[in-house]
């Protein structure tokens, strides 16, 4: 495939680098300062394309997606408030969009798990959880997007018999139906995801740990050539499955 690249920070060169082994080319890389009618130009000669620029551009990026039809995956996190417009626009176009909080692939299943355990025992009495995500000092959104996605799936689980709080209230105790979210700003930290369940024989921790950013870009690039050839508005989760069972072609 020939790759787009929106945004060349750490996350766009990991994605160069993980696209390149896999015999991939990058068509271009998308910058703020690009003019128009060179993003225009990329977009048309991509065959995906893959955004890990700020959240303030998704609109834009989208948009570019659905002129000139390119496939498009989405990495950034920050805009969730968008999501739902976002998606009928995507929809209406015949676009094809496919988003994720965090392309790891480990981290999804690190979610599916960590959800069913918790919800298993926190049926149980005497039963407790919290949730903690470290990440570098230059990440802008908190807590993470990976963090607010297993919070969002453990209260659904649990039917929103528990809520997750952040930041903890400084002023009074934290109410039994609620849960604390832990968020740490330190150093160049990939990225590090925590579940703590505490009950009244037992403590189980379930830790996911990033060793570089490179294992994002795969899982950014594995959705890439699942989605070209598709139309829709996926969620990585949501066709995790589907994406693992293509062939390699290496």
């Amino acid at each position: 495939m020939r790759i787009g690249l929106i945004g060349y920070g750490r996350m766009g060169q990991a994605v160069e680098r993980v696209a390149t082994a896999r015999g991939h080319t990058i068509a271009g890389v998308l910058r703020r300062e690009t003019p128009p009618e060179v993003r225009l130009q990329i977009a048309q000669q991509s065959d995906a394309l893959i955004d890990f620029s700020l959240a303030e551009a998704v609109p834009a990026n989208v948009a570019l997606a659905l002129q000139t039809r390119t496939p498009l995956i989405i990495g950034v996190t920050g805009w969730d408030a968008q999501r739902e417009a976002v998606a009928q626009q995507v929809q209406a176009a015949g676009g094809s969009v496919l988003y994720a909080p965090n392309f790891s692939i480990a981290v999804q299943v690190f979610l599916q798990q960590a959800v069913s355990l918790a919800a298993q025992l926190l049926t149980l009495e005497g039963w407790d959880v919290a949730l903690e995500e470290i990440h570098h000092r230059g990440k802008s959104d908190a807590p993470s997007g990976t963090a607010r996605a297993l919070a969002s799936r453990l209260q659904h689980a649990l039917n929103h018999t528990r809520v997750a709080q952040y930041p903890v209230p400084a002023d009074h105790r934290l109410p039994d139906a609620q849960f604390a979210v832990g968020v740490v700003r330190l150093g160049s930290e990939f990225g590090t995801h925590r579940l703590m369940l505490d009950g009244p024989y037992d403590w189980i921790e379930m830790t996911h740990r990033a060793k570089s950013r490179d294992g994002f870009a795969y899982g950014a690039v594995r959705a890439a050539e699942w989605l070209v050839g598709r139309t829709g508005f996926f969620a990585f989760a949501e066709v995790l499955h589907e994406i693992l069972t293509l062939k390699e072609e290496r």
